[in-house]
């Protein structure tokens, strides 16, 4: 947790005119690799991803997927590891964590066992190392078959099976980033908890959250539980209409709300997006997708910029092939910023976006001229995911920084204003209620991952943004 030229204006009837596409990456099976499913990540250097399919190794094809990276401007694109199934596993389909020294990831299948593995490798390519075999066994300790990725606390690593378990419904666990002190946290076991989760948790220093599929409708769970294992509950099971049904996703916070997708049923039968409170209050449904010409079946993530939460669907749009989509938190202000075509600009997207505060960066997993998905970069220009506040009443200095920042007030208009700090997944990682009339506060984020941050201030009820590089 304590964890961005030539551009293709793409201009509809019904989007959004002022946004600019550029298209990174053309994925080629042999040897980059194919259908990334995850999101990519940033060190404030590179892009770092992972692909479910293609690679080569000792130039055969091996199609068990790659792990890569690219710079922000589509240069420096580096094939750093091929899967190869037995001995290391296979189809990673989550994204990649990083510590500031190595990535860690997991694979869905292969592995000794073929239930999966769980590895690190450092930024280079260098260092492999396989931490864990999953297995599925009844009532099995470790789980198998992880959708999702890994999340960290700063000493354990967290993160969800798909399967495996007492009732071979899932499980979450915890493991130290060097591969021991392994524990088990909870079997699910549907309908009581529900089953097979697909997405990742988050944290917000106290509990952990997530969403299964299943429950008492069959239609998915909301949940939260303590890192240690205990005050397991249930918050929310999804009803088919309205609520929609089965996420895909992960869920994200600014605080107050958490935010997420389903992928299926609500009004439309094309999924819906929603929030409610951490406590499992407030239940909302934000948006009934309609498939065209707004989009269906979203399969990724939320992020938030502290306006516009942004996200992508994996189907609808023009071409039903996907979109690029805004939405305000409190449900109004919904706009289709980009419908994907297939060969120009890929088609099919079955991760989430990641921002840097200027633009949206995404892949999809289908479509570009090999028609082996794409990586891309987006910039809504007419809202601007840049700082929402160019005369903004407060400084951030030196910045970017190693992680050791001062917060200055300008001349807010209150005396008492509070402060949030977020990751590009909508992670909230420092927060302060409050500045009692201070000018400048001294903050220590140098343990966490590199990359891109949202300092959020409020000033009543005006939001404040600025961002945030950490080196």
């Amino acid at each position: 947790m304590k964890n961005v030229i030539f551009a293709l204006a793409l201009v509809f009837a019904t989007l959004n005119t002022s946004a600019q596409y550029t298209k990174l990456h053309d994925f080629n099976s042999v040897p980059d690799g194919a259908t990334p499913q995850g999101n990519l990540i940033s060190d404030g250097t590179f892009l770092y991803g992972v692909t479910s399919k293609g690679g080569a190794i000792n130039g055969g094809v091996n199609n068990r997927g790659t792990i890569f990276k690219i710079k922000p401007d589509g240069t420096g694109y580096a094939k750093l590891f091929d899967f190869d199934g037995p001995v290391n596993g296979s189809s990673p389909l989550g994204s990649l964590f990083f510590d500031g020294t190595f990535l860690y990831g997991m694979t869905n299948s292969g592995g000794t066992n073929g239930d999966g593995t769980m590895f690190k490798i450092l930024p280079d390519g260098t260092g492999f190392v396989k931490l864990l075999d999953f297995l599925l066994t009844f009532n099995g300790p470790t789980g198998s078959s992880p959708l999702g990725s890994l999340i960290s606390d700063g000493t354990f690593l967290y993160g969800m099976t798909n399967g495996g378990g007492t009732s071979n419904d899932g499980i979450i666990f915890k493991i130290k980033p060097d591969g021991t002190g392994y524990v088990k946290l909870l079997d699910f076991d549907e309908p009581t908890t529900g089953r097979s989760p697909t997405g990742s948790l988050i944290f917000d220093g106290t509990f952990l959250y997530g969403m299964t599929n299943g429950g008492s409708t069959d239609c998915g769970t909301i949940f939260k539980i303590k890192p240690d294992g205990t005050g397991f509950a249930k918050l929310y099971d999804f009803v088919s209409n309205p609520d929609g049904c089965t996420p895909f996703g992960s869920l994200i916070s600014d605080g107050t709300f958490l935010y997420g997708m389903t992928w299926g049923d609500g009004t439309n039968l094309n999924g819906t997006i929603f929030k409610i409170m951490t406590n499992g209050t407030g239940y909302a449904k934000l948006l009934d997708f309609t498939g065209t010409p707004d989009g269906g079946r979203p399969f990724g993530s939320l992020i938030f910029d502290g306006v516009f939460l942004y996200g992508m669907t994996s189907l609808g749009g023009t071409n039903d092939l996907g979109t690029i989509f805004k939405i305000k938190p409190d449900g109004t202000g919904y706009a289709r910023l980009l419908d994907f075509d297939g060969t120009a600009n890929g088609s099919r997207p079955q991760g989430s976006l990641i921002s840097d505060g200027t633009f949206l960066y995404g892949m999809t997993a289908y479509g570009g001229t090999k028609s082996s998905g794409t990586i891309f970069k987006f910039q809504d220009i007419s809202t601007s995911i840049a700082d929402n506040n160019m005369q903004s009443s407060f400084n951030v200095f030196p910045n970017p920084s190693n992680g050791k920042f001062t917060i200055k007030n300008n001349g807010l208009g209150i005396p008492n204003y509070k402060l949030e700090i977020y990751n590009v997944i909508g992670e909230k990682v420092y927060a302060m209620d409050t500045f009692h009339n201070q000018t400048s506060y001294d903050i220590d984020l140098s343990n966490s991952p590199k990359g891109v941050y949202f300092a959020k201030m409020y000033e009543g009820q005006t939001i404040l943004t600025k961002i945030i590089v950490l080196q």
